[in-house]
């Protein structure tokens, strides 16, 4: 009997069987029996005095045996495939096959999920097919992609250098010292992943701020430890 199963970190946890699983599967075994029945016919009608050639029979075996063994081979590895991306940032892209319109989805694999033959990987609770996922990124692309999305989102919530004003500028003075603190302490690699505006936007801030007497970058904080 066929059986859904969902992989995570390598573990297969049973999740009980489907129609559309034992549709499957009562194909393949039609497949197979269609195969067994042909051969079985033939024997049973070959003419006895020119009977089948025995080498024909066990080719014909053998070549049904090699056929199903390569689709077990490919079924496994694509399950290790698809298991070896858990955790893993992914892009997945699928199109619509009505409108041709392309969508593309950005997230992690949390499990896979295997029914039959058929191998689906899940990104942000959804099942896409494994041809789906276009690209698949290490772990320290992921928390930079992460890191930076989060930073330029909070950066994008200030009110714009032009808009700060000595009489404002103590309102958002937390916030920037903490931008600040998270764009410092960020790796050189990291910091790759904000553009250039952004960058320069932070320190333009710093020295606006210093200006008007408000040190966001925290050197004063350290030299009075010092």
């Amino acid at each position: 009997m066929s059986s859904a199963a969902i992989v995570n970190d390598g573990n297969i946890a049973n999740l009980g069987s489907s129609a559309a699983e034992k549709n499957n599967k009562k194909a393949d075994s039609v497949d197979k029996e269609q195969f067994l029945n042909l051969l079985v016919t033939e024997l049973k009608y070959q003419d006895p005095l020119q009977p089948m050639d025995n080498t024909q029979y066990v080719s014909q075996l053998a070549t049904f045996s090699e056929l199903e063994q390569m689709q077990n081979v490919a079924k496994t590895s694509e399950v290790s495939r698809a298991t070896s991306m858990v955790g893993s940032l992914v892009r997945v892209e699928t199109t619509n096959e009505t409108t041709g319109a392309v969508t593309e989805v950005t997230g992690k694999v949390d499990y896979v999920s295997v029914s039959g033959t058929n191998v689906k990987v899940s990104v942000n609770d959804t099942l896409y097919e494994l041809s789906d996922v276009k690209e698949v990124y290490d772990a320290d692309y992921a928390d930079a992609v992460a890191l930076s999305g989060e930073w330029a989102t909070a950066f994008g919530k200030l009110p714009g250098l032009n808009n700060i004003t000595a009489s404002n500028a103590s309102q958002y003075a937390d916030q920037l010292k903490a931008l600040y603190s998270a764009y410092t302490g960020m790796s050189a690699y990291q910091k790759t992943f904000l553009s250039a505006d952004l960058q320069n936007g932070i320190l333009a801030y710093a020295e606006r701020y210093k200006e008007y007497g408000i040190d966001i970058t925290g050197a004063s904080s350290a030299a009075a430890d010092s």
